[in-house]
Formats: structure tokens, C-alpha cells, sequence
């Protein structure tokens, strides 16, 4: 890292050197990015963050996927299951209930491994034997634990969800369902079998975690990498706090129009943790792309300003979704307070949101005041919205009997309200907002202690899972989501991380409510839109009530390319430019633009 920022620093001083042209020279594609995941290409999503994924689509084929559009296309399956074409099929009771549905895939004949081996069901059968086993922490098992798998010959499978599964006919990435190797992992499998299935998931949880990151690091780390890959490209080289080199897979079957040698050869991320360096590195050149982690807003503005046509700013509307978790259990939590849902309130009220984003995004991204995107048919429109009064907060505070003391600062049964706020180290956007809600609620007396880590700490199954254990009070960060298939599970009951579940489920507010769970239930298997409509605009109304979690805003999600660099582009349906890898090229070479970012 800090080499790069001295070369930049040094070619900044002798005039620019542009990297598109080196891009365009050896067909290769250099991505910079403020984020290094942990691991990639873990089929179970184990490791749930946005880098990981993103990379992850580099080298991972899907049945199905989605592009910018919100169009399903087939990439492993030979066509898109519809009730129209009988490939997706529903079953309903006497009263009309949707009580089960399935859905075919057939496998195209051409659709390999990377090692040159067929892709087969028995991949896709390994995949959910892992899955709905209860010793693999995956983030949501739902809805696969009641998934089966039925084989119709050798090449076609059907899946029936029983009960129905809202979203089965887009079974893409953004849902599950991922190829797993089935001949490369199954030995490492059956030792991880063997070593665990005398466990009891509660008082062995430990130690089936450690065999679990042990069998998965030898498939998905830098010490471990991908050995068979069904994506485009596939992994060559890792070089831990440095860089990953993704190069592409001769037996990858989607061909895109001239052919493949027009296109991107291969991919080069470079993880630059700290922004302002990543900045550095557009601006000097060495850089053909910005990954979809990348510059904080306020960074993407400056560095519009000093484009030149040396590449050029995007900001893709999108559903990611930028908030402050609480913990809302556990002993801290409860002697602090924020087991009381007047004090997650007052937390709110005492913030103003759309000053904050009127100064830093100048207004270009917009207040959340749920979770659910303002894109998604799901969105209440209605909302209660926490708009700023520090009059209302402190009275709230005040009826949960925190009280200023002589300092200022809130006081109860002598333990004053010191919270301990955390977001990932190094995104300087984060920071500045946190500096900005840091000094807003001083202005009604609650303290923040600031505690950064970086994403790979903080996102940890040490950190993030661990709210109740005192791990943290506040947590800033984003969920990323297709908002087409928005099912609620953030904060259903039984996604709460704990020791117990080997802290699998993403709740990591640990927020828990009955009438929520009920509704959310219902809304799982409610098939008419109008009717999920109403259920999720019940579940919106508990959740801004209870506020486990303070909504900020939804990101217009920025990124730089360098010109001539096609088919680089995402939305909020397709999530990562990397949806589209095996298209991206140079316009030079003559890879042919298919999509055009809006």
C-alpha cells in the first residue's frame, strides 16, 4: 500500500501516466478497493460482506442471475423457470393457499468446472446437504432447511420448497442456491463430519466453529485459494494486505460476442484500506476502476472535480442501506439503557439526519427511515420519520429516568450514558458521520467513546454476532440487498446470532418480537402482492417503534472507470459490477458494449 501511494505520488509530479492504456495493452483489468475480505468463493456465504461477494462473482457461475435491468437470465441452466414454460410450478389447497412449489433446472451439456470436469446436480446436492446442516453458521439457512432436491436424469433437478418459498422462481446468488465442488471439498467435508458429529452444538460450539474455518480456509483463503472454480475467471494469485489476481477460465462456457480474447484476460484488486490513498491511486492513474467498496461519498465528489477525462464519476442509486445497529440485550445493554425502547428513540430523535446528509452528500442521498428501500414495492411510504427534536429526546430520556448530571451527561442510578461506538476503521465517510451523530448527542447529553476496527475485525465472528456479550453499543455499517426480494429476515427472532447457533443470522441487534415474527411468517408464503404490501407496512410500524436500529440513509453508491473500460456497470438489481465479468473489456480490444451504466 504504501508503495503504490509513493509511485502515485512520484508520477503525479512527472505528469500522468494513464493505467487504461496499460489496461488496454495487456487486456488486464486493475480494481481498487477499500475493503480485503477474509475469504472468497465460500459457496455458504459464511462470510457475508460485500467485498467478499463481489469478488466471489468473479469466479462463480450461477443457475440463473440478474442483470442491470432486473431481467433473470440462465448462465448454468439451460433456460429461466416460469409457470409459463413449466419449469416453476405452485401447488395450492382447497381455500387457494400456495402450500408448496418447485422448480426444474436443467444443467447446459457445455457448463464446467473449472478442472474441465461437468458441472452436475451432485454439486448443487452437496451445496444444500452443507447448507441445512445444523453445525455450518450460515447468515439465514431459511429457506433452504426444507429445501429438497429431486433428480429427473442426469443433468436435471427439481427443488420443491414445501412450505413455498415466496422468491423460488429468482433463485439467483442474492437468494442461495451457489455450485459447490463436490468432488474437490467432499474429502475435507467427511473430516469435518467425522471430527463434529459427536459434538453437542452448545457446549462443543467452539469447537465446531474452529473445524468448520478449518475446513472452509483450505478452499476460500490466501493460504487456502479456490482450487475449482465455475466462474469466468479463476484465482492465481493472493497476496494478503496487498492484492488478488483473478485470471480467466479457459473452461468458463459463456462466450461473449467476437469472443473472449476481446475481452478482459485478467483482474487485479488492490486492497488500499485507507480511502484517501485509494483516491490517490484514481488520480495518478493506477487504477482502470473502483470496486463497489470504495471512495466515501464526499471523496467521490472531489475526485469528479479533478476527472479531466481521465475517467469518470458514477453514483448508481441503490439499496444499500447505511444505519446504526444497538445492542439491545445483554447485561451492558440493559445497565445502559438500551434494552429500553424510549432511549432508542431519543437516540433517534436527537439526530438530524437530513442536515447531515444535506452537508456531506449535498442532498443526493436520501434519509432512510426504515430498512426496506425506497426502490422496493415494500417501502411505506409512510413512515414515522424521527425528525430532529432534542426537546422530544430529552423528555424521553427523562421518562426512562436518565437524567443530566453535573457534567451533562446522562446519569441513572449512578452509571452515566457512555456509549461505545464502533464503524469500520479507515472509511473516512464513516467517520465524519460519526463524528457529526458523536457530537449531536453530546448536545443532549449521552457520551460516545469511538472504538474502530478495521471490516475485518469488526465483522468477525468475534465482533459483529456479539452485541448481547457487550461487544459493542452502537455499530455503524450497511446491508446490501436486491430489493425485488426484500423478505424481512434482518429482523426476525430466529437470525439472532448467539453461542447456542454457533452466532449464524445477521439480527445483530438482537431485536426480538412476537407480533414481528408472527407477521413475517405470514409474509413468507403470502404469493399476492397487495397483501405483502400490507404486511410489510405492519412490520415497518413495529420496527420504527421499537427502533432496534437508527436508519441514516440509502446509498447512492459512487465509483470511478476509466473511459473505454466497457461493461463495467451495476444497479440496484444486479448489486456488483462483477455480475457481468465475463463481459468486461476494453473497447480498444473490441469488446462490445452491452450495457451502458445509468
Amino acid at each position: 500500500m504504501k508503495k503504490w501511494l509513493t509511485l502515485s505520488v512520484l508520477l503525479l509530479g512527472a505528469g500522468v501516466v494513464s493505467s487504461a492504456l496499460a489496461g488496454q495493452a495487456n487486456n488486464s483489468l486493475v480494481i481498487g478497493t477499500s475493503q480485503e475480505p477474509p475469504n472468497i468463493n465460500d459457496p455458504w456465504r459464511t462470510n457475508n460482506l460485500v467485498i467478499a461477494t463481489e469478488i466471489t462473482w468473479y469466479m462463480e457461475a450461477h443457475l440463473i442471475g440478474k442483470d442491470d435491468n432486473g431481467e433473470l437470465y440462465p448462465e448454468i441452466a439451460t433456460r429461466v423457470p416460469s409457470l409459463a414454460n413449466g419449469d416453476y410450478k405452485i401447488v395450492k389447497d382447497a381455500k387457494g393457499n400456495v402450500i408448496r412449489n418447485s422448480v426444474t433446472f436443467s444443467i447446459r451439456k457445455d457448463a464446467k468446472w473449472s478442472d474441465g470436469t461437468a458441472i452436475t446436480p451432485k454439486d448443487f446436492q452437496f451445496w444444500l446437504k452443507v447448507e441445512q446442516d445444523e453445525r455450518v453458521p450460515v447468515p439465514a439457512r431459511e429457506p433452504w432447511d426444507k429445501a429438497k432436491i429431486t433428480l429427473q436424469d442426469a443433468d436435471t433437478f427439481t427443488i420443491t420448497f414445501d412450505p413455498p418459498y415466496l422468491f423460488a422462481d429468482q433463485l439467483t446468488s442474492a437468494v442461495g442456491l451457489n455450485p459447490a465442488p463436490s468432488a474437490a471439498m467432499e474429502k475435507a467435508w467427511s473430516a469435518f463430519d467425522a471430527a463434529t458429529k459427536n459434538l453437542d452444538p452448545k457446549t462443543g460450539a467452539k469447537q465446531i466453529t474452529d473445524e468448520w474455518n478449518k475446513f472452509i480456509a483450505q478452499f476460500t483463503t490466501s493460504r487456502g485459494l479456490p482450487k475449482v472454480v465455475s466462474g469466468p475467471f479463476k484465482p492465481t494469485a493472493w497476496r494478503a494486505g496487498n492484492s488478488l489476481v483473478l485470471t480467466r477460465n479457459p473452461n468458463y462456457w459463456l462466450t461473449p460476442k467476437g469472443g473472449a480474447d476481446k475481452y478482459i484476460q485478467s483482474v487485479q484488486y488492490r486492497f488500499i484500506a485507507d480511502t484517501n490513498t485509494l483516491k490517490v491511486n484514481i488520480l495518478s492513474g493506477q487504477l482502470d476502476a473502483l470496486s463497489y467498496v470504495g471512495l466515501s461519498f464526499d471523496q467521490a465528489i472531489e475526485a469528479q472535480r479533478s476527472e479531466r477525462g481521465k475517467y469518470k464519476t458514477y453514483f448508481v442509486p441503490g439499496a444499500t442501506w447505511e444505519h446504526v445497529d444497538i445492542a439491545n440485550v445483554g447485561a451492558r445493554a440493559q445497565s445502559l439503557g438500551l434494552n429500553d425502547k424510549r432511549v432508542r428513540q431519543a437516540l433517534m430523535y436527537s439526530i438530524d439526519r437530513a442536515a447531515l446528509v444535506k452537508a456531506l452528500f449535498e442532498g443526493k442521498q436520501p434519509v432512510s427511515n426504515t430498512w426496506v428501500s425506497p426502490i422496493s414495492k415494500l417501502y411505506q411510504k409512510n413512515a414515522k420519520d424521527y425528525n430532529f427534536d432534542a426537546a422530544k429526546a430529552k423528555a424521553l430520556f427523562a421518562a426512562a429516568g436518565w437524567k443530566p448530571g453535573s457534567d451533562g451527561i446522562l446519569a441513572k442510578d449512578g452509571k452515566k450514558m457512555s456509549l461505545n461506538f464502533t464503524t469500520t476503521a479507515g472509511n473516512k465517510l464513516r467517520e465524519r458521520v460519526q463524528q457529526i451523530l458523536q457530537a449531536q448527542w453530546k448536545a443532549v447529553g449521552v457520551d460516545i467513546n469511538i472504538q474502530n476496527f478495521p471490516s475485518t475485525v469488526v465483522f468477525s465472528g468475534d465482533f459483529a454476532p456479539r452485541s448481547a456479550e457487550g461487544k459493542w453499543d452502537l455499530f455503524m455499517y450497511a446491508w446490501s440487498n436486491d430489493p425485488s426480494v426484500e423478505r424481512g429476515d434482518l429482523w426476525a427472532s430466529q437470525f439472532i446470532p448467539s453461542k447456542d447457533n454457533a452466532y449464524a443470522g445477521q439480527n445483530y441487534p438482537n431485536f426480538k418480537d412476537a407480533d414481528y415474527d408472527k407477521i413475517w411468517n405470514d409474509a413468507k408464503t403470502e404469493f399476492d402482492l397487495s397483501a405483502r404490501v400490507k404486511l410489510f407496512d405492519k412490520m415497518q410500524s413495529i420496527w420504527t417503534d421499537e427502533v432496534p436500529s437508527l436508519p441514516l440513509y440509502f446509498r447512492a453508491n459512487p465509483y470511478t472507470k476509466v473511459p473505454g473500460l466497457v461493461n463495467y456497470t451495476y444497479t440496484a438489481y444486479s448489486l456488483y459490477p462483477s455480475w457481468n465479468a465475463a463481459q468486461m473489456g476494453w473497447a480498444s480490444r473490441g469488446a462490445v458494449e452491452t450495457f451502458t451504466q445509468k
